[in-house]
């Protein structure tokens, strides 16, 4: 992969002096070449020598884990072990909703840098906000370099990217222009141009703006990856300088891989992350399974009994942030389910899981026949009312259910607010009709949950 890395000095062709931050990435980027080859062994003492600073800290200046801890007689050493570790409780979306400021450091170190704030709704439909610093964007832009690396793209093609976007950026039909590959990229590389479109573009724009721009690399999500092959497929077009497709945000299954090696003669390469903590594992070059980002992140696969599962088996997946300090979040049950694996091909020592199965979500269909990618608003929800979980069912083309679980019941002009922001952000007067869960809302088939079913678009 031809690479050519960024120069802050003036005169300095070769070698190149990059800047400051640009430095500070390829150090982190040196010793992640290192400790990739680590065995399994020597990363876990390393993550757990690096817990015991985050634990020391939450204890110190985090109120909830301060009550937590005090309330299980447990106290912060210089020595952690896996069974140490093991004792520790289990953090739930609804303890980081219940808890809000008190998850929070009131005494956060300089060195972390800004502190800047997130929401998300991950795969439960239980909304939560968040906060983390610059040193975990530093890890973030790493694992992007990472990623590229491994899988030896060339920086300096054209990058376009269908996604979940900010209002007024990539709007439809034209998108928009970024300013090369992103900040990770751009710190410490020179890269090729970026075009950008909103996930809100129905399938057939998207396929429409992709066709003009013909770009060498793609990322979008993988519902929204088999509908454009579909797309296609019908029209008979084709993208001829397509390389490689990245997705991110759902499961990627071996038919769909099938699919656009067919159609499209790239391959899939696929990212588990998540909001809460960024890149969690990412795709081996070699054996096409998934590596843990272990130097930024612990992951557990855990049993119904908590037992840390087998290669082979399935399990929870429990994860605790290493460099969060803002927000320290320690064994957080990110309620995604993976299957464990062994060694890797490679040589790698990261941990390895063979499979992630997190939930896959529908397309919504218009009643004018296009699909959407669906955008359902909940950034807003808890503004307008107590919602601590919601779901949305399509039953047909014109009507949605909305199932909410409140800490109250609702009042008439909290409902029409509601919908507002569902239909605004959907895109169409859906019908919505409100139905209210008390113990939460159910689970599907394999105990998976999406926060919008379609019934009708498959």
């Amino acid at each position: 992969m031809p690479i050519a890395v960024k120069s802050h000095v003036a005169g300095a062709a070769w070698p190149v002096i990059p800047a400051p931050d640009g430095a500070l990435l390829a150090a982190l980027l040196f010793q992640l070449e290192q400790t990739q080859w680590w065995p399994a062994e020597r990363l876990l003492d390393h993550q757990l020598r690096q817990l015991a600073c985050v634990l020391k800290h939450a204890y110190d200046t985090v109120p909830f884990y301060r009550r937590r801890f005090d309330a299980i007689g447990w106290r912060p050493g210089a020595a952690l072990t896996y069974d140490d570790w093991r004792q520790l409780p289990l953090l739930t979306r609804r303890d980081v909703q219940d808890a809000g400021a008190d998850l929070a450091s009131n005494a956060l170190p300089a060195q972390c840098g800004r502190v800047s704030e997130t929401q998300t709704s991950g795969s439960t439909g239980e909304p939560v906000k968040l906060k983390r610093t610059q040193l975990d964007q530093l890890f973030w832009n790493a694992n992007t370099l990472r990623e590229h690396l491994w899988h030896q793209r060339d920086v300096t093609g054209k990058l376009a990217s269908i996604r979940v976007l900010p209002a007024n950026v990539g709007t439809p039909p034209h998108g928009s222009a970024a300013r090369g590959w992103g900040a990770a990229s751009g710190e410490l590389f020179e890269t090729g141009p970026a075009v950008l479109l909103s996930l809100a573009a129905d399938i057939a724009t998207q396929a429409r703006w992709l066709q003009h721009h013909d770009p060498d690399y793609l990322l979008t999500y993988p519902t929204n990856l088999g509908a454009l092959l579909e797309q296609f497929a019908c029209n008979g077009a084709r993208l001829p300088r397509l390389r490689g497709v990245t997705t991110v945000g759902e499961t990627v299954t071996p038919a769909l891989r099938a699919r656009c090696t067919e159609a499209w003669g790239a391959p899939i390469t696929d990212i588990y992350s998540s909001q809460e903590f960024g890149y969690l594992a990412l795709q081996c070059p070699v054996s096409g399974r998934y590596h843990v980002m272990a130097e930024s992140a612990l992951v557990e696969v855990l049993d119904d009994n908590g037992d840390p599962c087998r290669p082979g088996a399935v399990g929870r997946l429990v994860i605790s942030s290493l460099h969060n300090f803002a927000m320290p979040l320690i064994r957080y049950e990110l309620r995604d389910y993976a299957e464990a694996g062994g060694a890797c091909a490679c040589g790698r020592g990261l941990p390895l899981l063979a499979r992630i199965l997190g939930r896959n979500r529908n397309m919504m269909l218009l009643p004018n026949g296009e699909k959407r990618w669906p955008l359902v608003g909940f950034a807003e929800y808890r503004a307008i009312a107590p919602v601590r979980q919601y779901q949305l069912i399509q039953h047909t083309p014109e009507e949605i259910e909305v199932r909410l679980v409140t800490d109250r019941p609702l009042v008439a002009d909290e409902e029409a607010r509601l919908a507002k922001v569902i239909q605004d952000a959907l895109g169409w007067p859906f019908r919505l009709r409100f139905v209210y869960f008390e113990r939460g809302i159910p689970r599907g088939a394999g105990g998976k949950f999406e926060e919008f079913v379609s019934e009708v678009a498959a």
